[in-house]
């Protein structure tokens, strides 16, 4: 299970330690540890926070947030437990609270908990380059320590960052060879570059690691949906529910069945996902995906409805990221521009109301949406709205080092120089963002219209090849695909 587009998905912890966790910090028997200590008086403590890391690697992750408030309560200077509870927590007052406590707790805790407390915080507050140098001087404290070559891997992943994330974690692997999560993300790592027979065999490696344990089911599945065999697919996501029904691979059901094309099924299954979701956050993220269902299907009427429910459930929980997102997908989905262009505001609004949010959430939310209002604008030639919206990005970039905020510009950037007739300048920006589908169009016809022929049959054979429960596949690549083969049937 590494669902890229849910917000729980960079989820960071370190290594336990044996020693005695009351001695001061940096003695000398911790400074020859190979692993990360784990600063606690408490032994209850402790044992929870132990249980919730096991639980953390079988990705078990409302056990494993149970376990870590438990670790808080019965140490309430718990830093590490605390910057964990901060990271993995989909509920952002938590979020927010554990981060600010996790900060305050800094200075009682040993050089490289330091590290990890700056590398989580940062991120989260939008400060990517003091965050990766913490990242990497943890990584250098620690060289041994597998756990936080996994996460390393981890974070590199979920940054698009695939090449440099497989070299860490199959580090990890010469550490601890058959290391059940650093294989989870493996998997994953070779499946976004395309690799999936290496993705395969490090899935095969993970069930047999941890044969009784559904997510080596649950990603084997998600991988397999990727390379488009979905009934393959089908039979490890429900062999997963077998295992656990709690687990949540419900969710992993429906979204194969909604890119099969079979949406009230994927409806009924989202439904039977929402019942098992762990908190508020994830009830409404299911109902997303499953109001794209109706997008799929393409019955208007229902969609807006079901994206207005999910807008008005995530403003009475709270969740601003959600409810700005909501908008950002009517945005995408309104065919009228000017309709588009309101649920854009509406978007930006929700942002601009006091919420608890932490600043790289917001800011990313931002970065989309904007990147939502430049291609929208640009393909109904407003160049004067699209340029603003790209200006903004990339004042954006200049601030952030955020992967999500430079692709978003470079998506902006690359719909707005093809509408502005320079196919040529739109390449360069478009190929720096050639994941996302819409970006995938726009290079493709960039192609077509500069002659690069052989360019334009690679990115629509990877654009027709596409398989990711999102809005952007749904709105872009069932059309794709038909319009290919009703060009392929034209005489």
């Amino acid at each position: 299970m590494l669902r890229c587009w849910c917000v729980f998905l960079l989820l960071l912890s370190s290594s336990f330690a044996t020693a005695d966790v009351q001695s001061a910090p940096d003695s000398p028997a911790r400074k020859a540890s190979s692993t990360l200590p784990v600063t606690t008086s408490s032994v209850r403590a402790r044992k929870s926070f132990e249980r919730g890391m096991r639980n953390f690697e079988e990705y078990r992750i409302n056990e494993t947030l149970q376990c870590l408030r438990e670790a808080v309560k019965a140490d309430p200077r718990f830093a590490q437990a605390y910057i964990l509870i901060a990271k993995i927590s989909k509920d952002p007052s938590e979020q927010a609270a554990a981060r600010k406590r996790a900060e305050q707790l800094v200075v009682r805790v040993s050089s490289g908990e330091r590290l990890l407390i700056r590398w989580l915080a940062d991120a989260q507050e939008d400060n990517y380059l003091p965050a990766i140098a913490a990242m990497n001087d943890l990584l250098e404290k620690y060289p041994g320590d597998a756990r936080l070559a996994f996460l390393a891997g981890d974070w590199l992943t979920l940054q698009d960052r695939w090449d440099q994330a497989a070299v860490v974690l199959e580090h990890a692997l010469t550490i601890q060879p058959n290391y059940p999560a650093a294989l989870n993300d493996l998997g994953y790592t070779y499946a976004y570059k395309g690799d999936f027979e290496k993705a395969f065999a490090a899935m095969d490696r993970y069930v047999a690691a941890v044969p009784d344990q559904p997510n080596p089911h649950d990603s084997y599945g998600e991988i397999l949906r990727m390379d488009g065999k979905f009934d393959a697919a089908l039979e490890h996501y429900r062999a997963s529910v077998r295992m656990d029904p709690e687990f949540g691979s419900e969710l992993g059901v429906a979204d194969t069945l909604a890119l099969m094309g079979r949406e009230q099924e994927a409806r009924e299954e989202y439904a039977r996902a929402i019942v098992f979701a762990g908190s508020r956050t994830e009830k409404v993220q299911f109902a997303l995906q499953s109001a794209v269902t109706w997008i799929r299907e393409g019955n208007r009427k229902q969609a807006e409805k079901a994206l207005g429910d999910v807008a008005k459930q995530a403003h009475a929980g709270g969740l601003a990221g959600l409810e700005a997102e909501a908008h950002r997908v009517l945005a995408l989905y309104e065919p009228d521009p000017k309709s588009a262009a309101r649920h854009v505001q509406d978007a930006m609004r929700v942002l601009r109301d006091p919420h608890e949010m932490s600043v790289s959430d917001h800011n990313e939310e931002l970065a989309r949406i904007l990147r939502v209002q430049a291609a929208r604008a640009a393909e109904a030639g407003d160049i004067d709205a699209a340029m603003h919206a790209v200006e903004q990005l990339e004042s954006m970039t200049e601030k952030s080092r955020s992967r999500v905020i430079q692709l978003c510009y470079h998506g902006g950037a690359g719909a707005l120089l093809l509408a502005q007739g320079k196919p040529a300048d739109a390449v360069s920006e478009l190929e720096e963002d050639a994941t996302d589908p819409i970006s995938m169009r726009l290079l493709w016809r960039a192609y077509g219209s500069t002659g690069a022929s052989t360019q334009a049959q690679l990115v629509a054979a990877k654009l027709t090849g596409l398989n990711v429960p999102t809005v952007e596949q749904a709105l872009v690549v069932p059309q794709f695909r038909a319009s290919l083969i009703s060009q392929a049937g034209q005489p």
